[in-house]
């Protein structure tokens, strides 16, 4: 055996490199190229089904924020653990108004819909031009109450320019 190792150590050697390359070779690639096959946020839905938010929630918040007069249109969307509520106005409803409105859709959700789902909400204007909107809110399940992004007072774009 002796002889064997002697004759053939470069060999034996070079065998060894090779082994320990492909190996570091496979732990490179796992390292940088991840496996599609596994999500990375394994649980994050666990348990959405035992939290339905059923057509008939999504249809009365819509209905009751519809018969508001500053309210022009709702749309919703719901991804993952997260509910997107946008709500456009008039141009002549006022910002403590719009955050009003929004935070009532927390009344028609139960405390464990609230306690489940991130909720966010966009409050928006038909004219655009507005420019103290959009106003977007988020409450964290967690939390009890919505964050609003900070308010901003409408400025002419004219003046803007002239400076």
């Amino acid at each position: 055996m002796k002889k064997f190792i002697k004759r053939n150590r470069y060999t034996i050697i070079l065998l060894v490199i090779f082994v320990l390359l492909v190996f570091l070779g496979a732990k490179v690639k796992d390292i940088f190229v991840p496996d599609e096959g596994k999500a990375t946020y394994v649980d994050r839905l666990k348990n959405i089904d035992k939290h339905p938010i059923t057509d008939e929630i999504y249809k009365t918040i819509e209905e009751n924020l519809t018969k508001n007069s500053n309210v022009s249109k709702v749309t919703h969307r719901i991804q993952g653990k997260t509910l997107n509520y946008y709500i456009t106005f008039i141009d002549k409803a006022t910002v403590k108004d719009a955050k009003s409105i929004g935070e009532s859709i927390l009344k028609y959700l139960d405390e464990d819909l609230q306690g489940y789902y991130s909720i966010q909400i966009y409050l928006l204007k038909e004219d655009e031009k507005l420019n103290n909107f959009p106003i977007m809110g988020m409450k964290h399940p967690e939390s009890k109450t919505v964050s609003w992004t900070k308010d901003r007072e409408i400025t002419v774009e004219s003046e803007k320019n002239e400076e």
